[in-house]
């Protein structure tokens, strides 16, 4: 019997999630526009113009995640808002958010796809040990 253990690849949901949920912004921003009717250039310009905003909300909510887990309500209020009033930040934070999710899934595939390297040369020994280079 080997020693070695032998290792499935598993699934990592944490991207997967994350995906479905920019998605889900994407689709909850997009029906704001159907509801209202209409959607032209400016609003397609609107939509481009808040993944900044959107991305650095995206920033600092990581943050606030990170250190102050409890006052992680006040950014989902506020995301909970602003999209609600404003249909172009739903779309781009669910682009923001699919891009950043569907990035980490491209790494992921990647680095899968990659042959391990190769072991190094075995060392060739010493005539003489006392010899020095």
């Amino acid at each position: 019997m080997s020693t070695e253990t032998v290792t499935k690849p598993t699934i990592k949901w944490g991207p997967l999630v994350l995906l479905a949920g920019g998605i889900a912004l994407l689709f909850f921003g997009a029906r704001g526009f159907l509801l209202r009717g209409q959607f032209g250039w400016h609003d397609l310009l609107t939509c481009g113009l808040a993944l900044l905003p959107a991305g650095l909300f995206l920033l600092v909510s990581s943050y606030v995640l990170q250190h102050a887990r409890p006052a992680m309500v006040i950014p989902v209020l506020l995301a909970m808002a602003l999209i609600r009033a404003y249909p172009s930040f739903g779309v781009a934070l669910g682009l923001a958010l699919g891009g950043i999710a569907a990035g980490s899934l491209l790494n992921n595939w990647k680095d899968r796809r990659r042959p391990a390297p190769a072991a190094p040369p075995p060392s060739l020994p010493m005539s003489d040990p006392d010899r020095h280079l």
